[in-house]
């Protein structure tokens, strides 16, 4: 091949010294190769993490799922207790106590009965006296009793009702006593196939999800795929293996990969709940676990095939332009800048997810710990009914998890995020001001104009992390009793406090020493540093003031300006506002 049919890059590279020609093909490859390397790995990175966020979302719908049935039950058994206390019931008066269980309100669907030994005395669905069903005409009745008997409560699973054919419902039965102890009978309200399915619609999933609730012997109780709910896609062969040896007063989860009625191979997330012995499943096709990994793998080959050509075409500009070494040098330096400035948001953003995340994992499934909890502490009650000491132990342990779930709740909900999108910067930073003030027991005095309104969506989305994790560390350390939020405008700036009256910051080695500010406050200042703005903290025995500055255009001169403006807040703010947090 001539010369004059050389390729132009070839041509570049033959005019270059020896020496010169084998460096820049060295640094041009090395180049390609450790981008391709990193880019191929962040890329895999996010996949997996999209993957696991899929598995992770999967699992917290299946915990929510048997959460809001366990809610459900626990609500259901809560009633027929309140029924038990029943005077007309004790005096043996049945139809006065039938009266009384018309009159109780109960979801739409379901029902009550009073049955003995023997079978039904009363039910809601049939004028008092008519012949109602006996024990006999159910083929499970003995089993049924039997657990009554032995737990003092139970649920059943999923059976056909006599008076309403056709009709497939649950029943949640409670022990009754006689005086010398021994069971006398029970009180059952039904639950609807309806009225459960109700629990699954409200999940909000995409429409290749099933989701289904199965009983003990794992039979559907209430399904749904799609927009369809029914009671009629069976529990995969892998899952009733998996759960045929579990002890069924266990609380269980987990995730297999089985094959659903349909033959497609999906994701099986599981929950199965040992207060009612049901299990609450979520499945989805195993190619919507694998979509994010596949698509990585398709970014990886096109931005390979993009990189080889403009490393090509790099490598011969360089060979052209070697004499400016330096302002190539300025543009990596620049880039560097600008990847460590997208790094920085990238991990706030990590920041949010993660907070996200946690409080998912505390309301889903700590606090539907505590509630299985107190369901099993109802068990006890009988039998600690005659030892004062027993009941004091038990009315204290009940007390304690009530403030459990109280402190949970405050956690979740200073951790999970807003609707900003929705509603505004002003009407969600006033809510969950307000919020916040009603489950800590504080005083709050919020000022919030409505142009805040206006902003852009980012900077809006700065100032509420930074107003929640002010009154986070309100919450966690200030013991004070009032806080106040105030937001103003100033001049091109967006001014806004967070001041409680509380004892302070106080070094760790004393009052006296430096004070060290945690992570939290460090990302306060990394989000307003974004925008260029900054972040101010005045403390003292009268209490802690936040202030975060942000303006509207950035330039040195208008930054002075607003610290200028500031001085009073900055200089005495145990003594600012004084007024509203007296």
């Amino acid at each position: 091949m001539s010369d004059d049919t050389a390729p132009t890059i070839a041509r570049s590279f033959q005019g270059l010294p020896p020496r010169l020609r084998g460096w820049l093909v060295l640094t041009f490859a090395a180049v390609i190769l450790t981008t391709c390397s990193v880019a191929a790995a962040l890329l895999l990175s996010k996949a997996r993490h999209e993957r696991e966020m899929i598995r992770e979302r999967a699992l917290s719908t299946a915990t929510a799922l048997s959460f809001g049935f366990d809610q459900e039950v626990s609500a259901g058994n809560a009633l027929l207790k309140g029924l038990s206390s029943s005077p007309a019931l004790k005096a043996g008066d049945s139809k006065g106590f039938y009266d009384q269980l018309k009159g109780t309100p109960i979801p739409e669907g379901s029902w009550l009965i009073l049955q003995d030994l023997d079978g039904q005395v009363a039910n809601t669905l049939k004028p008092f006296g008519a012949p109602l069903p006996r024990h006999r005409d159910f083929p499970n009745y003995p089993e049924a009793v039997d657990r009554i008997r032995e737990r003092g409560w139970a649920v059943s699973g999923r059976m056909g009702s006599l008076l309403k054919p056709g009709t497939a419902v649950i029943a949640l039965s409670l022990r009754i006593n006689r005086d010398d102890g021994t069971m006398k009978g029970f009180i059952t309200t039904i639950l609807s196939q309806d009225h459960l399915g109700a629990i699954l619609r409200g999940q909000e999933v995409p429409k290749e999800w099933t989701l289904g609730l199965y009983d003990r012997k794992l039979q559907p109780i209430v399904t749904m795929r799609g927009n369809e709910t029914s009671s009629r896609i069976p529990v995969p062969e892998a899952l009733a293996r998996r759960l045929g040896a579990v002890n069924g007063s266990e609380n269980l989860g987990g995730s297999i990969e089985a094959v659903d009625d349909q033959g497609t191979p999906v994701l099986l997330v599981y929950r199965s709940s040992g207060a009612t012995n049901w299990t609450s499943i979520v499945m989805l096709p195993l190619s919507i676990v694998a979509a994010p990994l596949e698509g990585a793998l398709r970014q990886i080959a096109g931005m390979v095939a993009i990189l080889i050509v403009a490393g090509g075409l790099a490598a011969l500009f360089t060979a052209r332009q070697v004499e400016r070494p330096i302002q190539v040098l300025s543009d990596q330096v620049r880039g560097a800048r600008k990847q460590v400035s997208e790094l920085s948001g990238q991990l706030l953003a990590l920041q949010e997810e993660e907070r996200q995340r946690i409080a998912r994992e505390l309301h889903d499934s700590t606090a539907q710990h505590l509630v299985a909890a107190n369901l099993g502490l109802s068990g006890l009650e009988a039998e600690v009914r005659h030892s004062a000491s027993g009941r004091k132990v038990l009315a204290g342990v009940e007390g304690l998890l009530g403030e459990a779930l109280r402190e949970l709740r405050i956690f979740t909900y200073l951790l999970h995020p807003p609707n900003l999108a929705n509603d505004g910067l002003q009407a969600t930073l006033r809510d969950f001001a307000e919020g916040f003030a009603g489950r800590t027991g504080l005083v709050a005095h919020i000022r919030i104009p409505e142009e805040v309104d206006g902003l852009q969506p980012d900077l809006q989305r700065a100032i509420l992390r930074v107003a929640q994790e002010a009154l986070t560390n309100v919450h966690r350390h200030a013991g004070g009793s009032h806080v106040s939020v105030d937001a103003r405008f100033r001049s091109g700036w967006l001014v806004v406090r967070i001041r409680d009256n509380g004892h302070g910051m106080a070094s760790r080695d004393g009052l006296d020493g430096p004070i060290r500010f945690g992570v939290g406050l460090a990302g306060m200042r990394a989000r307003l540093e974004q925008f260029g703005g900054d972040l101010t903290i005045k403390t003292g025995p009268g209490g802690t003031s936040i202030i975060a500055i942000v303006p509207v255009s950035v330039t040195e001169r208008a930054l002075t300006q607003a610290r200028r403006m500031l001085d009073p807040w900055l200089a005495s703010p145990a003594k600012a506002d004084s007024d509203a947090l007296r």
